[in-house]
C-alpha cells in the first residue's frame, strides 16, 4: 500500500495522485493499492485513467474527494483488475459531457462509492459502463444533474451487470433535458437487487426510473420513482426479458405518469415480461402496455388500471386494482 498525501493545493494533491498512478508498472503483474487520506484531488480538466492492477482506496465516502470538470470519457477511468473503494468521484462538468466513473474493461471493481456529475451539455452520467463483462457493482450512490441533454445515474451499455444495495438519483432542472433515467441497462443482462431509484425531470420529454433494453433485466428488493415529464415512468421495459418482484414501482405527478411503460415488439408465443408481488402505482394507469407488448402480473398490487393498445395482452393472477380507494380483485385479463 503507498500513502498518497494531501498537498498544499487541492490542484497540488490531484497531480500527485496521477503522478502515483503513472508510477505504477503498466504490466498489471502486481496489485497496486494507493490509499488517499481526508480532502480533495483535483484532476483539473483532464481525467485519471487507472491501470490494470491499481485500486484507489479513500478514507471514507465524502472524506476523500476525486474531482475534475474533464469533458473526456470520466474523472476517474477503469481498468481490468482494478478498483475503487471508500471515496466520492465527482465530475463538475461544463462541457459537452459529464462522467464521473466511467469503464471499459472487464473485473473493475467499485464498493462503497459515490459518484456526482453535473452540467453536461449534451450527457450527463454518474457512473457509465461499456462493454464489459461479469460486473459486480454494491453500495454506490451515483447522482447526476443537468439542465439539458441526458441525465443518467448509472448508464450500462452492452453490459452484463450485478447492482446491489445501492442508489441512484438522476435530475433534470430544466425542459430542455431530453431524457432522465435512473439506471439504464442495454445489450447483455441485468441483475438489479435492493435498489432506491429516483429520476424525475422538471417538464422534460421523458423520465424513467429504469430503462430496460437487455436480452434480460431482473428488478428485486426494490424502489423505483418516477416524474416530472411529459412521459414519466418508474420502469420503461423494451424488452420482454424483463423480470419485476417484490419491488415498488411508482410514477409520480400528473398526465403521463406509469408505474410501468412496455414499449417492445410482440415477443414469441408464451413469453410475456413478469411482475410478482409487487406495487405497481401510476397517475390513472399503473401499466401502459404499447401495441404487441405482453405481460403476466401475479399476486400484485395496482393503484390505477391496465390499458393495452390493440395488439398487446396481459394476464393477472390474484392481483388487485385500487381506484379512487376502492380494492377490487382484476379478472385473468387485468380488467
Amino acid at each position: 500500500m503507498r500513502i498518497i498525501p494531501l498537498e498544499a493545493t487541492a490542484l497540488e494533491s490531484g497531480a500527485a495522485l496521477r503522478a502515483a498512478v503513472d508510477a505504477v508498472p503498466s504490466d498489471g503483474s502486481q496489485t497496486w493499492v494507493l490509499k488517499l487520506g481526508a480532502g480533495t484531488y483535483d484532476l483539473g480538466t483532464t481525467g485519471l485513467v487507472l491501470k490494470r492492477g491499481v485500486f484507489l482506496e479513500g478514507s471514507g465516502v465524502g472524506v476523500s474527494r476525486i474531482t475534475s470538470s474533464t469533458a473526456g470519457d470520466g474523472s476517474v477511468v477503469g481498468a481490468s483488475n482494478a478498483g475503487l473503494r471508500l471515496l466520492s468521484v465527482i465530475n463538475t462538468g461544463g462541457g459537452s459531457r459529464s462522467v464521473a466513473i466511467f469503464n471499459g474493461g472487464d473485473g473493475f471493481a467499485v464498493s462503497e462509492v459515490r459518484a456526482e456529475a453535473s452540467a453536461g451539455q449534451s450527457l450527463t452520467f454518474g457512473v457509465y459502463y461499456q462493454s464489459a463483462n461479469s460486473i459486480r457493482l454494491s453500495r454506490v450512490d451515483s447522482q447526476a444533474t443537468s439542465d439539458r441533454g441526458r441525465v443518467m445515474g448509472f448508464a450500462f451499455d452492452q453490459v452484463g451487470i450485478t447492482l446491489e444495495d445501492s442508489k441512484a438519483v438522476a435530475q433534470g432542472t430544466t425542459s430542455a433535458v431530453e431524457l432522465v433515467i435512473g439506471v439504464g441497462v442495454a445489450g447483455k443482462f441485468g441483475f438489479l437487487r435492493r435498489m432506491l431509484i429516483d429520476a424525475s425531470a422538471s417538464n422534460g420529454a421523458r423520465s424513467f426510473g429504469v430503462e430496460a433494453a437487455a436480452q434480460s433485466v431482473d428488478l428485486v428488493d426494490s424502489e423505483v420513482f418516477s416524474g416530472g415529464a411529459t412521459l414519466s415512468a418508474a420502469l420503461h421495459a423494451e424488452t420482454p426479458g424483463v423480470s419485476v418482484r417484490s419491488s415498488r414501482l411508482k410514477g409520480t405527478g400528473t398526465g403521463g405518469s406509469f408505474g410501468i411503460y412496455a414499449d417492445f415488439p410482440a415477443p414469441s408465443p408464451g413469453v410475456r415480461m413478469g411482475i410478482d408481488q409487487s406495487s405497481i402505482e401510476g397517475y390513472e394507469t399503473s401499466v401502459y402496455l404499447k401495441a404487441g407488448s405482453t405481460a403476466r402480473l401475479g399476486h400484485a398490487s395496482l393503484y390505477g388500471g391496465v390499458f393495452m393498445e390493440q395488439g398487446a395482452s396481459a394476464l393477472c393472477l390474484f392481483t388487485f386494482k385500487t381506484v379512487q380507494q376502492d380494492t377490487l380483485p382484476v379478472d385473468s385479463s387485468c380488467l
